[in-house]
């Protein structure tokens, strides 16, 4: 193929985009985990592979009232100082939390959740250092038991406050299209627990 023949792409990256967000920025499109998990709702997480974020759809005082603080590892092993603040783009349904990819959305979300595991999988750490997470995707849980370090009923508060949307609508060069709407998304939404320590 001659690539220099082919069609600029800006208008279908700009649609793609839009798409994106109509289908995952938007309050009906985001829906609270206790009603996914439940046999008796009529929405089910696709099995395929997209992209997802993670909303919280609880009392905004609640959140923001609660430990907004972690410090990161950085480079030689130095603390890094990391604060969560409200800056979420007036787009945005609710707070968001954590944006990915998956090739799996519906395992993707059994694996944030842990439901496996009752109390805490994560004991809070001194000084509000990261604590080493129990998997390698369960960045929801781990986040959730850092900002709220005396909840006892983590999965709980899961269930009760946090939304789930997801797009799976990738038909052409999918696995690159993923690649770049989560990474979009992330600066776009600015998710607490998307943000790690800078290598």
């Amino acid at each position: 193929m001659d690539t220099l023949k082919e069609e600029p792409r800006a208008v279908k990256v700009a649609a793609a985009w839009q798409s994106l967000t109509n289908q995952m920025l938007n309050a009906q499109a985001v829906h609270r985990i206790e009603h996914l998990v439940s046999r008796s709702h009529p929405v089910n997480v696709t099995s395929s592979a997209g992209v997802y974020a993670f909303w919280w759809m609880g009392c905004r005082k609640q959140l923001m009232s609660a430990n907004r603080h972690i410090i990161l590892k950085g480079p030689g092993g130095s603390d890094v100082d990391v604060r969560y603040h409200d800056w979420w783009p007036e787009d945005a349904p609710y707070p968001c939390l954590y944006v990915g990819k998956a090739t799996d959305l519906k395992r993707r979300l059994r694996e944030h959740r842990l439901p496996g595991t009752p109390g805490r999988a994560h004991p809070p750490l001194t000084r509000n250092n990261k604590a080493t997470p129990r998997t390698t995707s369960c960045q929801l849980r781990f986040g959730i038991e850092h900002v709220f370090p005396e909840e006892a009923d983590p999965l709980t508060l899961i269930n009760d406050n946090i939304g789930f949307s997801w797009c799976d609508d990738f038909p052409d060069n999918a696995v690159a299209e993923r690649f770049f709407a989560e990474d979009k998304l992330v600066g776009h939404l600015r998710p607490w627990f998307n943000i790690d320590s800078e290598r």
